[in-house]
């Protein structure tokens, strides 16, 4: 006869284990984890449900195959560790960008394959533009995921945009090299440029927050209104944005400080 308190903690393991594996793999679907954790797919959905109505995952844009990590994780860490958290360190830069420019300044973290928002700073001005934080924003088709893309190892790259990339708007680059081919710009000028490409009344200038290994953990990103953005703007807002973000140092890959 079955011990029901074993049974339960295997179930409990085997949920962790889904989770984290969702964490690594995101978005992804039942038969890939299952394959994963070695667990039949009955199992794995039964646990998906469980962590999606904990609030720990989420479907991708309501398709119940593939599935993705909500902000929980992230409010329980920047909770348990504010003093290295990166919204703590970025503060700072944010608060100084946001005075020059006038403008929403967003923090955004890499987590897994898209961008996650940890904090944001509002404009004052009454038509403003800004991401809710917990928000997750494409990489290919943001300015913070550009410039993050940017310094990540190329097979990592290469990795992300071969999956397929979708259309939000008109303007949405949705050609593997033609992202590569803009990457090449980011990195010789130390920030990427958005223009309604992820919402059509919204432009971005991002640049990468870097580790002490020179990869990138996350992008702060100026978020302007379309009738507010010109070239000359993104050249200086993208100098600023630039200058600022290399102060935020001492973070390791895995975004701990470790200066």
């Amino acid at each position: 006869m079955s011990d029901p308190v074993s049974g339960a903690i295997q179930s409990v393991l085997n949920a962790f284990r889904i989770l984290e594996t969702v964490g690594d793999k995101q978005p992804v679907g039942v038969s890939e984890l299952a394959r994963h954790v070695g667990l039949p797919k009955s199992s794995v959905q039964r646990a998906l449900r469980t962590l999606d109505q904990a609030g720990w995952i989420r479907p991708v844009e309501s398709d119940h195959t593939r599935w993705e990590l909500t902000s929980r994780l992230l409010a329980i860490s920047l909770g348990a560790f504010a003093e290295y958290s990166l919204k703590d360190y970025a503060e700072p830069a944010m608060d100084e960008l946001r005075r020059r420019t006038g403008e929403t300044i967003h923090l955004v973290s890499f987590d897994g394959d898209s961008g996650l928002v940890i904090h944001r700073l509002d404009s004052s001005q009454s038509v403003r533009a800004f991401v809710a934080v917990g928000s997750r924003s494409p990489l290919h088709a943001t300015a913070s995921g550009q410039a993050i893309l940017a310094f990540l190892p190329e097979p990592r790259v290469r990795q992300i945009v071969s999956r397929g990339l979708d259309q939000y708007t008109s303007a949405t680059i949705t050609n593997a090299e033609t992202i590569l081919e803009r990457l090449e710009v980011v990195r010789e000028r130390g920030y990427a440029v958005n223009v309604g490409e992820w919402r059509p009344e919204v432009a971005s200038i991002s640049a990468p927050i870097l580790s002490v290994e020179k990869q990138a953990i996350g992008a702060m990103t100026i978020s302007i209104p379309v009738s507010r953005f010109s070239e000359d703007i993104a050249q200086k807002y993208g100098g600023w944005a630039h200058e600022l973000a290399q102060g935020i140092v001492g973070f390791s890959r895995d975004g701990r400080h470790v200066a």
